[in-house]
């Protein structure tokens, strides 16, 4: 199993914090309980929840006629818990013959064999769950390789997945968790509560992937040991949805003794051991990862596992990705930028398909409140007030993603409808700059407030984003502007070596797992409460509804929140993203993957989505 280390740029071990913050916080996710099903859109369009019909008091009686045009009531919108996809799918039409359309064909048999070739838009500096922090292009190739503890259902419910079962104990501060008997790990070894336990530990103690756990946890004694096959987490306080914090890498777990030999050997991170139906048979850092079939997963009488082969490219720029798929070089990729989806939608007829999801996370401007400019609030309202959001919507979404004034989606139970943000207001924009300026001299130059302003790139989006901004905010700031690759952006981030940031952020299956991002424990040295913005009201809701299983308690808390953060002018919303997967026609099941319990699997989480059962035909 060759492994050669192309470069091994340490601030790699940051870049995966944005994806670990979003699903690792100590007590998030769902209660696993039978909340109300929520209910897809019936339109394979993203709109906004159309406004309640009035019933008028209605009696069931025929109304008088009038002489007014009837009035058209619009069907009330179910609103969705969970972010389900949008799934918007693209494919090439059908043909027609003399007598009209074609008939749809039959559903292809799944066929076995075969190599699945998948583009990402950046790289890991590892695969090992316990060292590694993972963003979405490393969970293409950690999802094969590892079965997490629990996943999600297609309403957004948690289940067990590498688990038999949770039990909360008590007020929920902890929680028993039985892993399944019988299974192995790659290298013969069974699966037990030591491996449990040894790997949470190394989790915790890692200076990285521990700020993930530090608010939530009980650092003395985090993890017990119950009996072979069960260990108890320990929180600090109560939880209703703690097994959904277990759904991404904190949930994958590795065997004690590899455990052992790669703490010894920082070099075998590349190449983990798991229980998944899929091994890492070679990895060249920055080129390729392979993966080949398990051929003795534990779930093989449970799952059918169709591809022999998997090969991950890191493609920095997904435009590019984009057009190797069109071209036949690749099979599937993800993407997040207008330039790879306007591609790939475009692409119908030359064999590709799209799964979209814009209700994943929300793209917007970071601002650093503890930063010596932009402590003053009237800073950051001036920001707010001076952004074009129409103009961003407008040019550089090219109606990829809508607009968005907060954290959630409009088609999501948990938004506030009286949310709107302040932007496009020029005239106060200027105002508040002159106030700031007489007070903080030092700070501004020709009347504009100084700022450092980071942008993820290059890439011709990054450029077009600079642009726009210094043509929009250029009147009232001066822009210090730097396009970094992700992974150092997210290390200036997460140390609050900046001023305002590009970024995309929140959007959880389950908004109980976005606390990490605003959480005042969460403000460190390095912090994934990445505005450095601490309320004491915001934490005492967020902690008030991760307690509770009542849902409309939750909504009513999170409408709250949102207000706060409103208030704050910490954030400003840019648009709803649009995550984007793009595949040849003749990749089958991208969604429809169901786990071990038999249920379907949640498809296209923020751009995650689960190969193990794609099949090519």
């Amino acid at each position: 199993m060759p492994y050669r280390l192309t470069r091994n740029p340490s601030a790699r071990l940051l870049a995966g914090l944005l994806t670990l913050a979003l699903v690792a916080a100590a007590c998030g996710g769902d209660d696993g309980g039978e909340p109300p099903a929520p209910t897809a859109a019936a339109t394979t369009e993203t709109a906004a929840p159309a406004e309640p019909a009035d019933s008028g008091g209605a009696t069931g009686e025929t109304p008088a006629a009038t002489d007014t045009e009837p009035e058209v009531v619009e069907e009330e919108q179910e609103l969705l818990v969970a972010p389900v996809d949008t799934t918007t799918t693209t494919a090439p039409p059908p043909d027609d013959d003399d007598e009209g359309v074609a008939e749809a064909p039959a559903e292809p048999e799944p066929q076995y064999g075969g190599t699945l070739r998948v583009g990402a838009f950046a790289e890991g500096d590892g695969l090992n769950p316990a060292s590694n922090a993972f963003s979405t292009p490393v969970y293409l190739m950690a999802h094969p390789v590892f079965d997490p503890l629990a996943y999600y259902d297609t309403e957004g419910n948690w289940i067990p997945v590498l688990a038999e079962s949770w039990t909360k104990i008590g007020d929920g501060a902890s929680w028993q968790m039985k892993v399944r008997e019988g299974v192995r790990f790659h290298d013969g070894t069974e699966l037990d509560a030591d491996d449990v336990v040894a790997t949470f530990q190394a989790q915790i103690s890692d200076p990285l992937l521990s700020i993930a756990f530090q608010p939530g946890f009980d650092l003395d004694e985090p993890i017990r040991k119950i009996d072979d096959y069960t260990v108890e987490f320990v929180g600090v306080r109560p939880s209703a949805h703690l097994p959904n914090a277990f759904t991404t890498q904190i949930g994958m777990v590795l065997p004690s003794e590899w455990l052992a030999r790669a703490a010894a050997d920082p070099t075998l991170n590349q190449m983990p051991v798991g229980t998944g139906p899929f091994m890492v048979e070679s990895r060249i850092q920055d080129e390729v990862t392979v993966l080949v079939r398990n051929p003795d997963y534990w779930a093989a009488d449970l799952i059918d596992i169709y591809l022999d082969r998997i090969e991950v490219y890191p493609i920095p720029d997904s435009a590019v990705a984009a057009q190797r798929l069109i071209a036949g070089e690749l099979d599937l990729i993800v993407a997040a930028e207008t330039g790879a989806i306007l591609t790939l939608r475009d692409a119908a007829e030359q064999g590709v398909i799209t799964i979209e999801n814009q209700r994943s996370d929300e793209t917007m401007m970071i601002i650093n409140t503890q930063s010596p400019v932009f402590s003053d609030i009237r800073a950051r309202q001036a920001l707010t007030f001076a952004t074009d959001q129409d103009l961003y919507v407008e040019l550089l979404r090219e109606g990829t993603a809508q607009a968005a004034d907060t954290m959630f989606h409009p088609d999501l139970i948990w938004r506030n409808p009286d949310i709107q943000q302040e932007t496009n207001m020029p005239e106060r924009a200027a105002q508040m700059v002159a106030e700031y300026c007489a007070d903080h001299s030092q700070n501004c130059t020709d009347g504009r407030i100084n700022m450092r302003f980071g942008v993820p790139g290059p890439s011709v989006e990054s450029d077009r984003t600079v642009d726009l901004m210094d043509a929009t905010w250029g009147e009232f700031f001066n822009l210090d502007t730097s396009v970094k690759l992700f992974d150092e952006l997210i290390i200036d981030v997460a140390l609050g070596n900046y001023d305002v940031a590009l970024a995309d952020a929140f959007g959880s299956v389950d908004p109980d797992n976005d606390v990490l991002f605003m959480e005042c424990g969460a403000i460190g040295f390095i912090s994934l409460n990445f505005a450095r913005y601490c309320d004491p009201e915001r934490d005492e809701l967020m902690y008030e509804q991760r307690a509770i299983d009542d849902l409309d308690r939750r909504v009513e808390i999170w409408h709250r929140i949102q207000e706060i953060i409103r208030d704050s002018y910490s954030f400003i919303f840019l648009t709803h993203s649009n995550w984007t997967i793009g595949a040849r026609d003749n990749v089958h099941n991208i969604c429809g993957q169901i786990g071990p319990t038999g249920d379907e699997l949640f498809c296209n989480n923020q751009g995650r989505i689960w190969p193990n059962q794609i099949w090519l035909g």
